[in-house]
């Protein structure tokens, strides 16, 4: 036809007439056959197939053929046809229906994708292309007959292992073969394919489409189809075919090759095209994702039983599993398509039956469902393959670089690196009953993490999945997660049609483009993880400590490491509150830091291999042991990190020289010594180290005396360059300091609130305090020196590995005084010498030229200064105040100056105290180090003390625990809340007191013998280890406290006897009411709906797709019946709008020169973070005041107001009014340094805040239960009312369980409120609003009375038969016996 000139819009269409000829082959079957298959799918194609079926059956025979040259005229006559198109409505649009073959499969192997090749060529197969309709627009027609020999479709396949079938989706974008025919897919579409073989078996199987398919023809060999989204039109498949379909393809794999078998048309058949006027744009091309390589040939592990239900192995991640908000400990998965993360290792079930609503936030078990539901294994058909992989060290693997670039794509995640990935495949599983069931799947679940953020992957291997729909109508598939803490996610497919879920192959993944894949975000929050951090670092550490750990030692008391100047007071305040810890550090021995409580008790040290590093040495401790929820991986870092005690602890030998100069050696010889010039005061060496000590002495004005106005120190180390520190007098008691012959410059101690100031560099820390000055080198040997009446005086300290090798005027340390003034040839002067004798062993000790204190002029004395009688009597009121100190009258005298006797005597009490100090141990306390427990029974241990007057005391207090002053302790585990046990011994004498934290493990199992006492997790942050159970018997749960109910798994709908079992599956269906199958054809329900307000009380209605299609509601919580009227479940309440906010205010520091917005975000971070999920935003963030540091940098305060969330369930209420402040401290502790990745423009989340205290902090707004009782309702039911518990929070609960019905009554909580049901029982009728009255039955009344009425007529006839009786005896006995005469 010849469109009309003025219509514009008009569109030729050409109906071609296909002719092939017959082929003993297998045939496409009867053209009525083929029209029947069309009227399923629209009327319209029914009535233009039956016109084509018309018309082929006048072409049948095998000599009307079409010659290849014809064939290409038509072909480019097609090709120029004008297309056209009007704007009116109801324009025909046609889909094409193919053939797939079903997927072939060997035992092992992998899938890859797919060619696939569309070619003309004589051959043997027959396609038929059916086209449903649109209504858009209206098309004028115009007819043409094409005839043409065959059309055939051959394929070419390229795998290993497991075959994939040849869906439309794995059509390549241009496949070409002799006659050049082409298929370009856009969008998808229901494609359904009918072949028919020998066996006159259908094939037709059926895909969604959505396409308009335009031919066209280019060259004389060539010819191309395309086709453009149209809207969705899907048509109900028809369930018989659909099953043939199945069952025959699984033939055709078994007898089959792909792409060397061909089929010819039998009969010619019409094909009619609509061409449209608008050109169709290049489609995309969406592939089904193909399976990771699976099977033993990748060392995967194979695993399935010949049974219905099963579950695999528990897998236990080192590093755990992040879900939801929680790190899971193990996990497993079923032959039912689920991997389950169990509460405790006995909590292990199959789940068979999906539920019958979709995942939610109150669903009680932790699952991730790939394609949950009930499979069978039991007919010898499919298996499983799994294989884990670790990555903790960054080992590589090529298949988790896949999933992380997966993962990194889809997930749009800057940057992932997987740690722990676990792979499953199930395999050509069956549905159950595999007896008799039709088809299998094979998909695919990954799960990975990082340690912090988790994931999984679904892939359904395309054409894989192929059970059946209808045979699980009443209980279809889920797809998705829930974590059992509220966290939760459900499958795009959840809420479309059944036919749709079982096959998730054919589902779009949007955001790859790719068919068969889902992922899933499986944690809630990022959050760091220290079982990972552990195990990485444990990793770089050598398997034993390298260096002499075991000569490290901590002070025994705070008070004894102050005086030990080898140690430094260090502020580490987020160590812990109340605190306080001393660091030392040698290039040979290493580092250490101490820590002690409030009382000076010495708690536990730590090493450190570089100096100063602490906060970066502590972390390992940290993620191993702090913030570690498992003791094992605190065990391996004390393997590698030995504990360090102050067990070996010896305090360093002091030796003090003052005054007019009186020097105490480091034996304890006491003796004054006037000589002038310079002197060798100590010379020791060791294997690692050597010092040098010298002193220049000076007359003391005019007097005939001498005192110290300089020293030298010289240090030489292995692992250090020469050290050398001077001390000068200068005036006013001012001391110049030069190190390595530079002076040295001071800086301000942060560490020290006093004032001190500090110099420290590389082997050696100098300090000063006023006129006090003293040099630690090394962490070995301490000097200090003082300058007090223009006298320097000094003190040294010296390590015990320098004991026997000393010389010089501080004696020879042997713990013998009277060899201590040994002379350099070897000969003593005894102790009780005269003055000169001793004056001439000092002289002896003179340096020479090359003295450290450099070159002097001065002359020397050459006798020892002597105090004459009239010396003494002419000064007596100098010597007045020394109250009869020898040594400050001394001086005194010697000097004319009273003041520097007095300081003098000073010192001296001073040095003692010191050394007093520094040998006095606190108390010690010996018992049990690790306490074993079983709940609610009483343990008794005893502590003692090698020392006298001392007490026992707990660091806190504890209802479980009671310690008595005498040390018997008493603990009766009653729950298990976080509590660290600390025992105090405290001397009261002086003062001192030791600290023990034994180890407690308590046993909360259901019976002491499920108790396992060396499997144990710590109770929060504390020491409490709670012991794993082993449960037996039908016991579960983490404390083997439930029991296995036989009718907790039963299938939807099957009721079951207590204690015996599931009863019969429903009618329809078949089964041991566990498992139910659909015996006959369950009617689809796709065109039924709910009835209107079918639910009450926000109820969600949907039709159960069972014999009848019924509406089934799914109900809130709160409701125990099927509509949602009923209640009496307890629920959480609804908050009010107007619930006030939890605020608090952050006083932080920071030395990043951050903006408002970083430390917003950051803040936010780490407030996120918290253990219970409570913060909402930061109301206020200002900057309030900056301070620029001595390095440089500038130090911004910030004043942040942040607001949380109160929420009516779970913890939040009791985590927000009572350990949200710790929390927040512990949030501000120092962080991992963190690759900062910048993936787009939003502010950074990870500036570094000082650590903060409790006094940073300021509660501005916090509820109480009465006031939060205010705002929160349980709306809907009258009757209900609030109950509180700190780890649930509030909840709704109804007076029905709580006993409201008395006497046996059935409580029934209606809209009303609840509502007693009296129940009579015995002879009692119940009554009154809570059944509380009783009364008796009116039967049961009359019964005792007529009753009582008989019985005392019974009585009364017979007293009145006994009365009568005996009145009768006495008549007979009245009578005379000769009555008759």
């Amino acid at each position: 036809t010849t469109p009309h000139p003025t219509d514009m819009n008009t569109t030729q269409v050409t109906t071609v007439l296909l002719a092939t000829p017959t082929s003993p082959g297998t045939t496409l079957g009867t053209s009525a056959d083929t029209a029947h298959s069309i009227a399923n799918t629209t009327p319209q194609v029914s009535s233009l197939v039956s016109t084509s079926v018309g018309l082929s059956r006048q072409s049948t025979s095998p000599s009307t053929r079409t010659s290849p040259d014809t064939m290409s005229a038509i072909f480019q006559n097609l090709q120029t046809q004008s297309i056209e198109t009007t704007g009116q409505p109801d324009t025909v649009t046609d889909a094409s229906t193919v053939t797939s073959p079903s997927p072939s499969s060997t035992p092992n192997g992998h899938t890859f994708l797919q060619t696939m090749a569309h070619t003309l060529s004589p051959s043997s197969t027959s396609i038929f292309f059916s086209t449903p309709v649109s209504n858009s627009h209206t098309t004028q027609t115009a007819t043409q007959t094409l005839s043409m020999e065959t059309i055939t479709w051959s394929s070419t396949t390229a795998f290993t292992g497991h075959t994939n079938p040849l869906p439309y989706v794995n059509a390549s974008t241009s496949a070409t073969a002799s006659s050049g025919s082409t298929v370009k897919p856009q969008t998808p579409g229901m494609m359904t394919a009918s072949l028919r073989t020998s066996s006159e078996r259908s094939t037709a199987t059926s895909l969604p489409t959505t396409s308009l398919w335009t031919l066209t023809t280019s060259t004389p060999s060539t010819s191309t189809v395309t086709h453009s989204t149209a809207p969705p039109v899907p048509s109900k498949p028809d369930r018989g075919k659909q099953r043939g379909g199945l069952d025959s393809g699984n033939k055709a794999d078994r007898n089959t090759t792909l792409g060397n078998k061909s089929h010819s048309m039998k009969r010619s058949f019409k094909l009619e095209l609509k061409f449209s006027r608008t050109r169709v744009p290049i489609p995309r091309y969406f592939p089904g994702v193909p399976l990771f390589p699976y099977g033993l040939n990748v060392r995967d592990q194979e695993f399935v039983k010949r049974t219905v239900d099963f579950t695999s192995p528990l897998f236990k991640p080192e590093i755990g599993f992040p879900f939801g908000s929680s790190l899971r400990d193990s996990l497993y998965f079923t032959d039912n398509g689920q991997i389950i993360f169990p509460e405790s290792d006995y909590q292990i079930f199959s789940y068979p039956n999906p539920y019958r609503r979709v995942f939610t936030s109150w669903d009680p078990v932790a699952l991730v469902a790939p394609f949950w539901d009930d499979a069978d294994f039991s007919g010898h058909r499919g298996t499983m393959f799994y294989q884990e992989y670790k990555t903790f060290y960054d080992e590589y693997n090529p298949l988790v670089r896949q999933v992380e670039s997966w993962i990194e794509k889809f997930a749009n995640v800057w940057y992932y690196k997987a740690r722990w990935t676990l792979k499953i495949t199930w395999v050509n599983v069956p549905a159950y009953p595999a007896s008799w069931t039709l088809g299998t799947n094979t998909y695919q679940a990954i799960l990975s993490t990082d340690g912090s953020k988790s994931y999984a992957l679904f892939l359904y291997q395309s054409g894989g999945m192929q059970w059946d729909p209808a045979q699980h109508q009443d209980n279809s598939v889920l797809i998705g997660f829930s974590s059992g803490d509220g966290y939760f996610q459900n499958s795009p497919l959840t809420f479309r049609p059944v036919w749709e879920k079982y096959r998730p192959d054919q589902f779009l993944n949007n955001d790859s483009g790719l068919r068969g894949l889902q992922l899933y975000r499986l944690h809630r929050e990022e959050r760091p993880n220290y079982r990972l951090k552990c195990l990485q670092w444990l990793m770089r550490q050598p398997q034993w400590p390298s260096w002499a750990w075991n000569q490290i030692s901590c002070p025994c008391s705070w008070q004894q490491g102050l005086w030990d100047l080898r140690f430094q007071p260090t502020n580490i305040g987020w160590w812990g509150l109340g605190n306080r810890q001393l660091c030392s550090f040698s290039s040979w021995r290493g580092g250490v830091c101490c820590s002690y409580g409030p009382w000076g008790e010495f708690r536990e040290g730590w090493r450190v291999q570089q100096p100063w590093q602490f906060v970066q040495e502590l972390e390992p401790q940290n993620w191993c042991c702090r913030w570690n929820d498992k003791p094992f991986f605190c065990t391996l870092y004390h393997q590698r990190q030995p504990r360090v005690s102050c067990a070996g602890y010896r305090p360093p030998r002091l030796a003090w020289m003052f005054g007019d100069p009186h020097i105490t050696t480091l034996d304890g010889a006491n003796y004054t010594f006037n000589g002038l010039g310079d002197f060798l005061l100590v010379q020791a060496q060791d294997g690692n180290s050597s010092f040098l000590l010298q002193g220049r002495t000076a007359q003391t004005g005019t007097a005939q005396a001498t005192n110290f106005i300089a020293f030298a120190a010289q240090y030489n180390s292995s692992r250090l360059d020469p050290i050398t520190v001077q001390w000068f007098l200068e005036p006013n008691d001012k001391i110049h300091v030069q190190l390595n012959d530079k002076n040295v410059t001071f800086e301000a101690n942060r560490e020290d609130a006093e004032g001190q100031e500090i110099f420290n560099t590389t082997g050696i820390i100098l300090t000063r305090n006023g006129s006090l000055v003293s040099a630690n080198f090394d962490g070995t040997v301490t000097i200090s020196v003082i300058a007090l009446s223009n006298i320097l005086h000094a003190s040294s300290s010296l390590p015990e590995e320098y004991k026997n090798r000393t010389e010089g005027l501080l004696g020879v340390w042997n713990d013998n005084p009277d060899d201590d003034f040994r002379r350099p040839n070897g000969s003593t002067v005894p102790q009780e010498s005269s003055e000169e004798m001793i004056f001439h062993y000092g002289m002896s000790c003179k340096s020479g030229p090359e003295s450290s204190v450099g070159k002097r002029s001065d002359s020397c004395f050459t006798h020892p200064v002597s105090l004459t009688t009239e010396k003494c009597l002419s000064n007596l009121s100098l010597a007045s105040e020394c109250n009869e100190d020898p040594q400050c009258i001394f001086d005194s005298l010697a000097m004319q100056n009273v003041n520097a006797g007095l300081h003098t005597r000073m010192l001296f009490r001073r040095f003692q105290e010191i050394n007093a100090t520094l040998n006095q141990y606190p108390p010690s306390i010996k018992g049990a180090l690790e306490i074993k427990a079983f709940k609610g029974q009483t343990e008794w241990i005893q502590y003692t003390s090698s020392s006298e007057n001392v007490t026992f005391s707990l660091r806190h207090n504890s209802t479980d625990f009671t310690l008595f002053e005498n040390g018997t302790l008493l603990w009766t585990p009653k729950s298990p809340e976080p509590f660290t046990l600390k025992i105090l011994a405290r001397n009261a004498k002086n003062g001192l007191s030791s600290e023990l934290q034994p180890s407690t493990v308590a046993c909360f199992c259901s019976t002491q013998r499920q108790c396992l006492y060396n499997q144990t997790s710590r109770a929060g942050n504390s020491s409490l280890e709670v012991a794993a159970c082993s449960c037996d018997g039908d016991t579960f749960g983490r404390y083997c406290e439930s029991f296995r109910d036989p009718c907790e798994h039963c299938f939807p709908n099957v009721s079951c006897i207590p204690g015996k079992g599931c009863e019969a599956c429903p009618p329809h269906m078949t089964g041991d009411g566990r498992h139910c199958a659909v015996v006959e054809n369950p009617f689809l329900c796709q065109n039924k709906s709910c009835p209107v307000n079918y639910c009450y009380n926000n109820g969600h209605c949907y039709i159960s797709q069972t014999s009848g299609c019924q509406a089934r509601c799914t109900c809130p919580p709160a409701f125990i019946d099927s509509r949602c009227f009923l209640a009496g479940n307890n629920f959480t309440p609804t908050a009010s709008p107007e619930l006030p906010l939890r605020i608090i205010q952050l006083s932080l520091s920071e030395e990043e020169n951050a903006s408002i917005a970083e430390v917003d975000a950051s803040v936010a971070y780490r407030l996120r973070t918290l253990d219970v999920p409570a913060f909402f935003r930061n109301s206020l963030v200002e900057a309030h005041d900056s301070t620029t540091l001595g390095t440089g940098r500038l130090l911004r305060r910030w004043r942040v107001i942040s607001e949380f969330q109160y929420r009516p369930r779970g913890p939040v209420i009791n985590f927000l009014n009572n350990q949200l402040l710790d929390a927040v401290v512990e949030a501000f502790l120092p962080q991992p340094l963190r690759r900062r990745w910048r993936r787009s423009e939003d502010p950074r989340h990870d500036v570094v805040f000082h650590p903060i205290s409790r006094d940073d902090i300021r509660d501005l707004k916090s509820l109480n239960l009465s006031t939060l009782e205010t705002y929160f309702n349980c709306s809907g039911y009258k009757g209900y009312h609030l109950v509180y518990s700190p780890q649930n929070g509030f909840t709704c609960v109804s007076p029905c369980s709580e006993g409201y019905c008395e006497n046996g009554g059935q409580c029934q909580h209606l809209p009303e409120g609840p509502q007693c049901s009296c129940v009579p029982f015995s002879i009692y009728m119940p009554w009154g609003k809570h059944c509380e009255h009783l009364s008796i039955k009116l039967r049961a009344f009359f019964g005792i009375l007529f009753g009582a009425l008989g019985a005392l007529l019974l009585l009364g006839t017979a007293v009145f038969v006994v009365l009568r009786f005996r009145n009768c005896s006495g008549t007979f006995s009245s009578y005379p016996l000769d009555s008759e005469s």
